[in-house]
Parts: C-alpha cells; sequence; structure tokens
C-alpha cells in the first residue's frame, strides 16, 4: 500500500508536504497552474504590495555566485521584488488560480506586505476573499527598504512590529495566518514567540538574507548597484537549525523555506518538524525545472515506503528527541582515522588536513600512500570528510556521523 502524503495544516489539507515558495514560479495565475499540474502539494502566491517600488522589477535581477559548484553547491543571488501587480490586479489572478486549485486539490496561500496597518488589514480581506485557504505575512523579504516605513525583513526583524501587524491581520480576517520569518539582525525565536501570541497560527522558516557583492574591476555592487537577497542549497542546515528550535518550542505547524534543492532536504525538514517544505530555487536555477516537483514526491513517497512510514506523522519531528544540549554531548569517545590503501592514490593532501601530525606515507606497490598513526590521530574527521578519493573512514566504540557528502 502507498503511503499517505497528505498534511493537515490548520484545518487546510494538502495532498501532498511539497510547497511552492512565495517567488517567481508563483508570480501568475498561470504558473500557478502550471504548478499545480506538476503536482505541488500548495502553493504560496508571489506576495502582493501597494507599493509601487515593489511592483516594477530592475534587469538583470537574477545572477549565480559561486557558479563551478553549481548544480550542486552555489549561491543565487537576486533582486527580484513583489508581485508586479496592483492588489486590485493581483486579485483577479488569485480568484482564477483559487478556482484551479480546488478544482485540483491543491492549497492556494496568499502572501502579503502591507504599507500601513490600514494597508495591511485591507489586503487581508482583499486577499482572503479571492478563495485563497490561507495567508502568509512577509516578514522576511531582504528587498523591501528605503521606503519610509517597514516592511519585509526590516519588519520582520522588529518584533514587537511584527506582532501589532500580525494582530491587524488576525482580526481582519477568517483563514489561518502564518508568519514567514527572518533571522537577519533578531532572534526569530522571539518575533515567533510574540507573533504566535498576536494570533499566529503557523510559521514560515526561514527567509533569506539580505547581502551584498561586488564587481570587482570597477567596485559597483552588481545587479542593481544596491544590497539583494542570497540563498541555495548552502541555507539548508541555517533553515534546519530554525526549523528544530521553534519547533520544540511552538506547537504550530511550521513550513520550512530555503535551502531546498534534493529530495533528502525534504526529509530533512520533515524530521526536523516541518509539516510542509517550499522551494523556489530548485524550480529557477535546476536544469530539470518543474520537474523537481514530481521529483520531490515520488522519491520522498519511496523513501517512506522504504522506511515502513504510512505518513508524513510517523517520521515529522523524529530528529528533534535526539538533539543534545551542548552540555551533554560525549567527551570521551574517540574514533580514528582508517586508510583504505586500495583506493588511496597517493595524492598527498590529507596532510595538509591534519593537525595532530598523525599522517606519514608508505611505499605500497611504486606509490607512496597514506598511513595513520591512530595514538596520534584524535578523531577530528577532517581527513575522512575531504580526501578526495573517499579513502579515508572513521572506526571507533560508536557509529560515526559525518553526513551523506550529497
Amino acid at each position: 500500500m502507498k503511503p499517505d502524503l497528505s498534511v493537515n495544516v490548520c484545518g487546510v489539507k494538502f495532498k501532498n508536504p511539497i510547497v511552492i515558495a512565495s517567488a517567481t514560479p508563483s508570480k501568475d495565475a498561470d504558473y500557478m497552474k502550471r504548478c499545480v499540474d506538476a503536482g505541488c502539494g500548495g502553493i504560496i502566491a508571489k506576495t502582493v504590495s501597494p507599493e509601487p517600488k515593489l511592483q516594477k522589477y530592475v534587469s538583470p535581477r537574477f545572477t549565480v555566485l559561486h557558479k563551478k559548484g553549481w548544480p550542486h553547491a552555489f549561491s543565487n543571488y537576486s533582486c527580484e521584488f513583489l508581485a508586479e501587480y496592483t492588489p486590485e490586479e493581483w486579485a483577479k489572478e488569485l480568484k482564477e488560480t483559487a478556482e484551479y486549485c480546488k478544482k485540483n486539490g491543491v492549497a492556494l496561500v496568499g502572501s502579503l506586505s502591507g504599507s500601513t496597518l490600514e494597508a495591511w488589514a485591507e489586503l487581508a480581506k482583499t486577499v482572503e476573499d479571492t478563495g485563497v485557504d490561507m495567508l502568509e505575512l512577509n516578514f522576511g523579504c531582504p528587498h523591501p527598504r528605503d521606503l519610509g516605513y517597514l516592511s519585509g525583513q526590516e519588519l520582520g526583524s522588529n518584533p514587537d512590529a511584527a506582532a501589532e501587524v500580525t494582530a491587524i491581520v488576525v482580526n481582519a480576517v477568517k483563514i489561518p495566518v502564518f508568519v514567514k520569518l527572518t533571522a537577519e539582525a533578531v532572534n526569530p525565536m522571539v518575533t515567533a514567540k510574540k507573533t504566535k501570541e498576536a494570533g499566529a497560527k503557523g510559521f514560515t522558516v526561514i527567509n533569506r538574507f539580505p547581502a551584498l557583492e561586488i564587481d570587482l574591476e570597477t567596485g559597483r555592487p552588481i545587479l542593481h548597484s544596491t544590497f539583494a537577497g542570497v540563498g541555495g542549497p548552502w541555507m539548508r542546515p541555517i533553515m534546519l537549525k530554525w526549523v528544530a528550535k521553534i519547533a520544540r518550542e511552538f506547537d504550530l505547524p511550521i513550513s520550512a523555506t530555503n535551502g531546498i534543492w534534493t529530495w533528502r532536504d525534504v526529509v530533512k525538514a520533515i524530521l526536523v518538524g516541518a509539516t510542509t517544505v517550499q522551494t523556489c530555487t530548485a524550480l529557477m536555477y535546476s536544469p530539470k525545472g518543474f520537474d523537481m516537483i514530481n521529483e520531490y514526491v515520488t522519491k520522498l513517497e519511496k523513501y517512506m515506503q522504504e522506511k515502513g512510514y504510512n505518513t508524513i506523522e510517523d517520521f515529522r519531528g523524529k530528529t528533534l528527541p535526539q538533539i543534545l544540549t551542548w552540555d551533554k554531548v560525549d567527551r570521551e569517545t574517540r574514533n580514528v582515522s582508517v586508510v583504505d590503501q586500495d583506493k588511496c592514490n597517493g595524492c598527498q593532501f590529507c596532510k595538509n588536513f591534519c593537525f595532530r601530525d598523525a599522517i606519514s606515507y608508505v611505499e605500497v606497490s611504486g606509490k607512496k600512500k597514506a598511513q595513520i598513526d591512530k595514538t596520534r590521530c584524535d578523531g577530528c574527521g577532517l581527513c575522512a570528510s575531504l580526501c578526495p578519493q573517499n579513502a579515508i573512514h572513521m572506526e571507533g566504540p560508536k557509529p560515526v556521523y559525518l553526513g551523506d557528502f550529497s
């Protein structure tokens, strides 16, 4: 029997936990319909704002940092703003999308960014009336700034202001309201606590970071010559940390976002407590495009079958009780590195990784190959992690967890 991938979020059913993040893939009704057809369980529509400056884009607005590492390890660096529509125009796009989503069993979430408290309330009611199932308050966007009012990440960095806006929106609508958190210049735990008290029913964790990259020849900031947003696969450990911390502290659903690149990332987000998992970078920067949605769904299903999980709840949060406090980590057990000389090609890189002088080289079949003095090795794991031939592993009285390196 196939496992049940559906999840229930505040009374709203998602047929699977794969959700399209509020970004370019959800930029209008046509593209949101493509996301539905690709098999997603939910969509966060692109954020709507009454601010004209956020409705007009710059060109170019996307680039990639660390391109030599693409498509495995890189940074997406971009400055695309919010929806290119006025709230009235956007409402038409949302109504069309809401009807299509309902026909196909896909949850639709509206995303907001207001300019005043009154605007937040008006936007919330306008978006609710289109037929969306939930709302997400965008307190994390790295772009809105210098507008004369708090918005995006600058609003999310002010817990009291975020709570005030949350209360205004919660009181203006009848559908569940999620808050999108930022870790920029604030402890998101504080914002989560205050917005929960203000009526938030869940959290999106966690937004990209504001950043700056420079053209070396001229010294000019790249793209539009100011700060932009940065994210990518490297953000997964940061996202997992905050999802875990918030999941342990607050009994509210969490939608994990940022750092999601492979199906393994989806599973890891659920293991630390996420109910749904948002994707954007993978759809835009992966050679597979929208096919990534089906890959996430099918491989998540396969993982669950192999592990014997019937529902998402069977393994959601499994990691949380295994996270130790710092004072209780094992400082007594010592594992050591061991060389598989059949794999060692004698590159001698590993001597640069050892700060205990435990590695030397011996002649084996005409090649100098590594050997490790177990009395010197203190089991730091660096040589085993960095060996380009995977010719070094670790052994000891307890299992070793160095990661899957993928």
